[in-house]
């Protein structure tokens, strides 16, 4: 019988406290009194979690079929436990009586349950496997691997290395069959180093094979030396390996890249919600400015409620070539009634092409668009825009990458009332990434040219016969630097941070238009406009399930300028020539905006 090292029994346990005790000393390995105490407890209304746990114990003893029973019985009881790990355990205790054929039926119903999945897939191959059947066993591991962990795909790879033990005769016999045994016996027992030195013996047996070099470079993955692990398995790919053999070699290198070939294959699907309050919704950026001077009760802070959703599909083209194709949408909606008119909705399409020219060396390009909405009961379009951008990557070593980006985007206003976002925008961008065990930290500098238009604001003033208007220029230029950083503290807590400063310059004045009487007109207060940007996002995510994410964030931005709308009370009038109330210009340019969220997202 092939031994299955991941045939570990899934405990999910929901006892009451009747059973505590029992949980207690199964979780110290002392089997037989948690038995005794789980029959004790077993009435109920925890007579399902008490036989349950019977089972669970017995298997550990070493008595599967004494274990069957006690699983039997959990199942029939009115609190009977979940069907995915109960007849996981089923399969486990069936494969043990060696009832390989019944064991695989337990494996694949346990699927149900998408945490367990791919590996009770991966389990009902093994089952297969030994029921006879490897060309079963290999359906089963084509499966289980899309979209595997760690964990998971080790134990397809320990699969696949016995399909192929089955399938293929040995080139020499003794000394290559037993390197190769010792050599899973070591991968099994997680001691990599050793493990990868009886394949690479094996390996020297039978040149021709890429099986062992494989395993040799699956071995340093886990041992946590990608290079030679990268070395070792493009090596294999060279030798002859069984398709599966060659789809898996591939996984790995797509595991041990950066990029786009990072992400793997497949199609993903993201859905998500969230709640958090904006403190100057007013200040968004592309919307009319707020002229209302110091008019102190207009309300600028609003909570929030945001949905989105996102489906890409990744693929290998060849070897060398792999491409992203994605859409995003999302919808955020004020609370506050003076702010519901900001809310905004994006679509967004892309598609993305990425070239591995040589193993340090990546160049890619793509497309993209987008589409604004604003409002809500006056829901109307905002802005569309489409571009496209190329880059360059040189991945120095294991730990750090150097990247240079340069993007052009051409926007629209939608309609005549946003006509002055009408323009171009020009990106360029260089970036270095420091890669370590569960720090990743990326510096980056960017300049960019926002190319956009003009907005020309009626100001109604009390008191004034006089017709006047805010010039108001949007296009700007500047520089911006910044970086940032993700922490992975373990399997289901992680933490990033995002921090830049970004400089801006107007590329043209801003002025106050008169128009007298006579119909002369003169430009009052005309001064070019300069801002700086803070801004700062700390982020905490915990995953709550294997496809649930709760994520925290807090986004801080800080605008300083040389214009703002913080009128004084001057006793003087707007009136000619003076018009003192507009010494400090047509809008607020020194803000802070708060942005806590909270979300709530899942993907697949």
């Amino acid at each position: 019988m092939i031994a299955a090292p991941a045939l570990v029994l899934v405990v999910m346990l929901a006892a009451g406290d009747p059973l505590a005790e029992a949980q207690q000393a199964f979780s110290e390995g002392r089997y037989a009194e948690a038995e005794q105490l789980a029959l004790q407890a077993a009435h109920p209304p925890q007579e399902g979690a008490a036989f349950y746990l019977v089972g669970l114990s017995r298997f550990r003893a070493g008595k599967p079929a004494e274990a069957m029973e006690a699983l039997d019985a959990a199942g029939q009881a009115a609190d009977a436990p979940e069907r995915g790990p109960w007849n996981f355990n089923r399969g486990a205790c069936l494969y043990a009586l060696g009832r390989f054929a019944e064991a695989e039926q337990a494996f694949l119903a346990a699927t149900a349950d998408d945490s367990l999945a791919r590996v009770a897939l991966a389990n009902a191959g093994f089952a297969a496997l030994d029921a006879g059947s490897p060309e079963r066993a290999a359906q089963w591991a084509a499966r289980a691997r899309p979209g595997a962990s760690e964990r998971e795909l080790a134990l397809v790879e320990d699969l696949l290395a016995e399909i192929s033990g089955v399938r293929e005769p040995r080139e020499t016999e003794g000394s290559e069959s037993e390197a190769y045994r010792q050599g899973l016996a070591a991968f099994d027992a997680g001691r990599f180093e050793e493990a990868r030195a009886h394949f690479l013996e094996a390996q020297k047996q039978a040149p021709s094979s890429g099986r062992a070099r494989l395993m040799a470079g699956a071995s340093a993955y886990r041992a946590g030396d990608r290079a030679t692990a990268r070395a070792d398995i493009s090596s294999a790919l060279d030798l002859q390996l069984a398709p599966l053999e060659e789809e898996t070699a591939r996984e790995y290198l797509d595991r041990l890249s950066f990029g786009l070939r990072s992400n793997g294959r497949g199609v993903g699907l993201s859905a998500g919600a969230s709640l958090g309050f904006d403190s100057n919704v007013l200040q968004v950026g592309v919307a009319p400015r707020d002229v209302s001077g110091g008019m102190t009760e207009l309300v600028t802070g609003s909570p929030f409620a945001e949905v989105g959703l996102g489906i890409v599909a990744r693929m290998r083209l060849s070897d060398a070539v792999f491409s992203e194709f994605s859409y995003g949408g999302s919808q955020r909606a004020y609370s506050v009634s003076s702010a519901r008119d900001y809310s905004l909705q994006l679509h967004r399409v892309g598609a993305s092409l990425e070239w591995e020219m040589a193993h340090h060396l990546r160049l890619g390009g793509s497309v993209s668009g987008d589409v604004f909405f604003t409002g809500l009961s006056a829901f109307r379009g905002l802005q569309a825009s489409g571009g496209a951008s190329a880059w360059l990557a040189v991945d120095e070593s294991e730990l750090t990458s150097t990247r240079l980006d340069a993007s052009f985007a051409r926007k629209l206003g939608l309609g005549d009332e946003f006509s002055y976002l009408t323009g171009r925008r020009l990106d360029a961008t260089v970036s270095q990434e420091l890669r370590l065990r569960t720090v990743a930290v990326t510096a980056w500098y960017r300049y960019r040219a926002d190319l956009i238009g003009t907005l020309e604001q009626a100001a109604s003033v009390q008191g004034s016969d006089l017709f006047q208007e805010y010039v108001i220029p949007f296009a700007w230029a500047g520089h911006a630097t910044g970086a940032s950083a993700r922490w992975v503290l373990n399997s289901w807590l992680d933490a990033s941070l995002d921090a830049g400063v970004e400089w801006r310059r107007y590329r043209s004045d801003s002025f106050l238009r008169v128009q007298f009487m006579d119909g002369t007109q003169a430009e009052w207060n005309r001064r070019q406009r300069r801002d700086v940007r803070f801004v700062l996002g700390p982020q905490v995510s915990a995953r709550l399930a294997r496809h649930v994410l709760l994520s925290m964030r807090y986004d801080l931005l800080v605008n300083s300028s040389n214009v703002d709308t913080q009128l004084e009370d001057t006793g003087s009038t707007c009136l000619a020539p003076e018009f003192v109330c507009h010494r400090y210009d047509y809008t607020n340019g020194n803000y802070q905006k708060h942005l806590p969220t909270l979300e709530l997202s899942a993907s697949w």
